[in-house]
């Protein structure tokens, strides 16, 4: 017994005959009155009464009826729930990323799939870097989102995202603090206040690479502090602190914040999205498909 033998006898009951049964699943007849006895020599019993008027249920057939309707009005929505979750139209998704992390992109990027696809349960999860890679390389991450380029995380694929403007975050009574645009050579002598938490690393290296001459002497101090208490730090006047941009600062907070930029330009981070390349959640592909390749 399967689910076609149920419609064949539910549709047959319905019309009354087996030809009228086979016209309405586009069905020959023929096949309709052999797989409805094959189901009943399987029962045992006869569910229909054959005349050359048509076929009528038997007593027991109008009880096994009612069951093969209720079989068949569950499967139906089963069977629908299995297609959109092969889909990836509900399911589960564990994004990681840093707990620092205030990229906008990322908000929106997050708010654009949530409405897009409201039958996925996305879980976030904060962690540093060490922590994301090792989750998705165990399966516990789908994704983790993390400061770098393609290629950064060896034995996973990874995925360009977004790049953040870089920030600069100032007292607000600070000298530069009423410029618009901050240049590196105007940080010179400045002294960074940067976390451990990353992408602290990160930032590390860009005032390396952008005042790494002798005469630059960057000052850089990192402490095991959130992004807020940096802040804090900063509006107290114990230095000044580098961010992306979309970071949200508290009203009269007494920071500023102003893009930072070299002969070039400003200054951006890209975020990439690594994953396992045997990662087999159809949930992922819908997610990476919202960036443009």
């Amino acid at each position: 017994m399967d689910l076609r033998h149920l419609r064949y006898v539910v549709a047959a009951a319905r019309n009354g005959s087996f030809s009228a049964a086979g016209h309405e699943l586009n069905v020959r007849q023929p096949i309709i009155s052999k797989r409805i006895r094959e189901l009943e020599d399987e029962l045992g019993v006869f569910l229909f009464d054959r005349a050359t008027s048509g076929a009528r249920l038997t007593p027991t057939g109008e009880e096994f009826v009612v069951g093969a309707r209720r079989i068949i009005d569950a499967f139906q929505p089963l069977s629908e729930r299995a297609k959109a979750s092969g889909a990836g139209r509900t399911g589960r998704l564990v994004i990681g990323f840093y707990r620092s992390m205030s990229s906008g992109c990322f908000r929106a990027a997050l708010s654009t799939f949530r409405g897009k696809f409201p039958g996925v349960d996305v879980e976030l999860l904060e962690a540093s870097y060490i922590e994301l890679k090792a989750g998705v390389m165990s399966g516990t991450i789908d994704l983790a989102i993390v400061v770098g380029d393609t290629g950064k995380t060896e034995l996973l694929d990874s995925m360009p995202l977004w790049s953040a403007q870089l920030m600069v975050a100032l007292p607000e009574d600070h000298a530069l603090a009423e410029k618009a645009t901050i240049y590196w050579p105007e940080l010179k002598g400045e002294r960074f206040l940067v976390s451990h938490d990353d992408p602290g690393a990160d930032i590390r290296n860009v005032i390396l690479r952008h005042l790494a001459a002798p005469s630059d002497h960057p000052e850089i101090a990192m402490r095991q502090l959130s992004r807020e208490s940096i802040l804090a730090e900063v509006a107290s006047g114990q230095g000044i602190s580098l961010l992306c941009e979309g970071a949200q600062l508290v009203p009269g907070q007494g920071v500023v914040l102003r893009p930072v930029h070299d002969g070039n330009g400003g200054i951006r981070l890209g975020y990439i999205a690594c994953s396992r390349p045997d990662n087999s959640n159809p949930v992922l592909k819908n997610f990476f498909d919202m960036f443009p390749r």
